[in-house]
């Protein structure tokens, strides 16, 4: 009988299987090393390109910057601005509005003293009406203000005066004055205190600010 002895062969099968187990583990992990290089100059090339596109943006802002000025800056300086003319108005408003009501009613009611007016007005409606003048010679110690109420520009004005007359001569003055317009006298009655007699009345105007 004749023996072949077959272990060198399947020995060389088998590293030839080894080597080829081998190869197979290399390629692939050079293709996993391929891959990760290739993802990482992908990554790489994005975040560069971000990088540009954001150098771009913020050149760009600077230029605007340059040509229209530091906007966070004029923002405050308009908003000082705004703040400064609120101020200016609302001392504007007080000037012109009750303070100088309230002096023109004392100057009314001041010996020697009278309305502020308009002389052409008022001398055009004392061509209407020559008993609209008031008297320069009244004594304004004869009327006397109780009480003063305003709602949106409309006083209702409640006093005492020695007589039916010195009330006349107090609508004339409120009358006469660029302060007031419209001046209504809603009513009058006789009062008295102890012998002392006097005429209660009230009146709406509307007050110019």
């Amino acid at each position: 009988m004749i023996r072949i002895n077959l272990l060198p062969i399947r020995r060389a099968k088998r590293q030839e299987a080894g080597q080829r187990q081998f190869l197979a583990m290399g390629l692939a992990i050079l293709g996993t090393i391929g891959l990760v290089v290739f993802f990482h100059l992908q990554a790489t090339t994005e975040l560069e390109k971000a990088q540009h596109d954001n150098t771009m943006l913020q050149a760009d802002v600077a230029k605007l910057k340059s040509e229209l000025g530091d906007y966070d800056k004029v923002r405050a300086q308009r908003e000082e601005l705004l703040r400064q003319r609120k101020t200016i108005q609302s001392l504007e408003s007080g000037r012109t509005g009750p303070v100088y009501l309230l002096r023109e009613l004392s100057e009314i009611l001041s010996p020697g003293k009278g309305p502020t007016f308009d002389r052409v007005t008022y001398e055009e409606a004392l061509r209407k009406d020559p008993n609209a003048g008031f008297g320069g010679n009244w004594e304004p110690k004869r009327a006397w203000i109780d009480s003063y109420q305003e709602d949106r520009l409309l006083v209702r004005l409640r006093g005492s005066a020695k007589s039916n007359e010195d009330v006349a001569e107090f609508l004339k003055r409120l009358n006469a004055s660029v302060f007031f317009k419209n001046v209504n006298l809603d009513a009058t009655a006789q009062a008295s205190k102890g012998v002392v007699k006097f005429v209660n009345f009230g009146l709406t105007t509307t007050v110019v600010y």
